[in-house]
């Protein structure tokens, strides 16, 4: 376990004696001017490893790290090998992000697009001096609303502009069934806590976390300078509406069985489901035309919508699309709406401070534009060799899982065939897509942030429908290349290594292979099995 630390030990006497061994007054010059090398990486670290307990007792216990030794930072919800490697690349991402918005490149240039991205969410004197300017429009629009037919209207013209989703989820993928091709789904949402069971429970965390919930709604309405009374009855009105939504949603558990959340359902028949949705208008409306059929998660949630919308008196539902907007943008508005954000997600999360500013510009730009973003990232981060490198494990641990299907006594013979079958039909994907997404037509100005927020969100919306009719693209990353993270797809049956999970202490392409192996290689085992658990078999398979 020591050979990668020996072989730094032995590089380092090469460079004692090299720059050191002399005794002319000349090496010694160089060696005083010569920068002092970092430190060798420690693989390996015995101070990460409880040495009180043998591996042979309790192997659990052994590389534990001490909690004193490695205190929980106050900007942090949990703390290990996967938030210290994202703490750096995200240091990484802002020193590219720093570097491009020092210079003005080409206007439409991966570095001026990324560069102003960035500096646009830095100038926090334009950002405070606009308060709430921005969603002006949209609040105005929705306060024009005098039925249910605008009610329905207004939430068809935010998702066509990419503003909202109030109601439910929709957007087009690869079909289950179909993995060939694109089509149209339509899934449960309109909610805002992270599961229905934050409004259906009551004990007593939930309840504060409802409460504060409730704070939250009431904080952004007086923001905008709606009186206390009315803003705790409008809080009062939009729990009620999610509420009802929330019961009608699929549980996380429901939400896993993949055939019961493929329903696939002819358009007419969806607007009888849902009479004051008629989505034969709506779906051309939406950048969908032409469409016979759609796939729903959940019909029953549909129907308890449209019934929402029906029996909810005009004005609340007004307030809840209100929220929707409030809500969405408050992160980009001035600081006041961005406090009231953050007092509420740490009662979620248990955060103790925000995020610093830079950090959180950096990740915006990586989730709006992560092919630019990623371009400069791996010229300077991730070397091609590192790409060609990580096929190797890939192959070895395919050959290895498979040898090991092969000898399961519980598993039949007729099934081992189909596992295998599936084994050798997984692609993989590895560090960056071959080919990059260039944003034509993305407009990013250096002094409109939220404008540029929504031109990507309307560019990303606009791209998505755009692949209605053709293939799918199989050649497409499903994560942006700084991404610390991997992942499985059921539907496309891969494994996707992103570059920003490829980095120290997960992978070196300077260390032994025994090192990659115990550490980016538990990572590839780990997404592969994930082929064989109870989300991974393909519907269609």
């Amino acid at each position: 376990m020591h050979l990668t630390e020996l072989n730094y030990s032995h590089e380092n006497k090469i460079r004692s004696f090299n720059y050191g061994g002399g005794v002319c007054l000349a090496a010694t010059a160089f060696v005083i001017d010569k920068p002092k090398p970092k430190p060798p990486r420690k693989f390996i670290d015995p101070a990460n490893m409880n040495l009180s307990v043998k591996p042979g007792d309790d192997f659990l216990n052994t590389p534990m790290v001490p909690d004193k030794n490695n205190p929980i930072p106050a900007k942090q919800t949990r703390w290990g090998s996967f938030i210290i490697l994202n703490q750096d690349n995200i240091d990484h991402v802002v020193s590219i992000l720093k570097d491009a918005s020092k210079t003005s490149g080409l206007k439409g240039s991966v570095k001026q697009r990324v560069g102003d991205m960035y500096a646009s969410g830095m100038d926090s004197l334009t950002i405070e001096k606009r308060g709430y300017d921005p969603i002006k429009a949209d609040l105005e629009r929705i306060a024009l609303i005098r039925t249910s037919d605008d009610v329905v209207a207004e939430a068809t013209y935010e998702r066509n502009h990419a503003i909202g989703s109030p109601f439910f989820g929709f957007g087009v993928s690869a079909d289950s069934k179909h993995p060939n091709v694109n089509a149209v789904y339509f899934s449960q949402g309109g909610t805002t806590l992270p599961d229905r069971d934050y409004y259906l429970k009551d004990d007593a965390r939930t309840v504060k976390i409802q409460n504060a919930y409730k704070q939250y709604i009431v904080n952004l309405f007086s923001l905008i300078g709606t009186d206390t009374k009315q803003a705790i009855k409008n809080a009062d009105a939009i729990f009620s509406i999610e509420t009802k939504l929330a019961k009608a949603q699929l549980s996380r558990v429901e939400m896993r069985d993949a055939n019961k959340r493929y329903n696939k359902m002819l358009v007419v028949d969806f607007k009888h489901l849902t009479p004051h949705f008629n989505w034969i208008t709506i779906l051309p409306q939406l950048k969908a035309p032409g469409q016979d059929s759609v796939i729903i998660d959940n019909p029953n949630f549909f129907k308890a919508e449209d019934d929402v919308v029906g029996s909810t008196i005009v004005d609340d539902l007004k307030t809840y699309l209100t929220w929707g907007i409030l809500k969405g943008s408050a992160n980009s508005l001035s600081s006041p709406f961005v406090r009231a954000s953050f007092d509420f997600s740490s009662v979620l999360t248990g955060q103790k401070v925000q995020t610093p500013r830079y950090e959180r510009m950096a990740s915006t730009v990586d989730q709006s534009m992560g092919d630019l973003l990623g371009q400069l990232y791996v010229a300077k981060y991730f070397k091609p060799a590192a790409k060609t490198y990580m096929i190797n494990p890939v192959n070895n641990l395919k050959s290895v899982l498979g040898d090991r299907i092969k000898r399961l006594d519980w598993m039949s013979d007729e099934t081992k065939a189909h596992a295998l079958k599936k084994l050798a039909a997984f692609s993989v994907k590895i560090g960056y897509a071959d080919k990059w997404e260039t944003y034509k037509g993305l407009v990013i100005e250096r002094n409109d942030y939220i404008g540029n927020l929504r031109r990507v969100s309307q560019w990303k919306y606009n791209f998505n429908l755009s692949q209605l009719g053709k293939p799918v693209d199989k050649t497409r990353f499903n994560m942006t290349p700084p991404t610390v993270n991997a992942n499985y797809s059921s539907t496309k049956n891969e494994i996707t290594f992103p570059a920003g999970i490829l980095q120290y202490p997960f992978f070196d392409f300077a260390a032994d292979d025994a090192v990659n192996y115990g550490g980016i290689g538990a990572v590839i085992g780990h997404e592969m099995t994930h082929g064989f658990d109870d989300q991974g078999p393909p519907i269609g398979f």
